[in-house]
């Protein structure tokens, strides 16, 4: 998936699961380190979340804090920044 990415002008949005999310990051790190990814959380409640960065920071971000097992996150991948 993550190596058709190139194909798209504008950023890809999707949804991931909390027990997927960090091989998801894994991955796009591995595909591309210079994307900028956007990770949001309990969009519209209370306790929103909003993360922004290379995929490798935000791998090593969510592995120093514990991620709920409940919900999921909405996933912004922007590799316009990637050549």
């Amino acid at each position: 998936f993550f190596e058709r990415l190139p194909a798209h002008v504008q950023p890809v949005v999707f949804f991931e699961s909390t027990h997927r999310i960090l091989k998801t990051l894994e991955a796009l790190n591995d595909v591309y380190p210079e994307a900028t990814v956007y990770l949001a959380r309990e969009l519209t409640k209370l306790h929103e979340t909003l993360h922004v960065g290379a995929a490798g920071e935000l791998l090593t971000e969510l592995t120093a804090t514990p991620v709920t097992k409940k919900g999921e996150f909405v996933v912004v991948v922007d590799t316009s920044a990637a050549k």
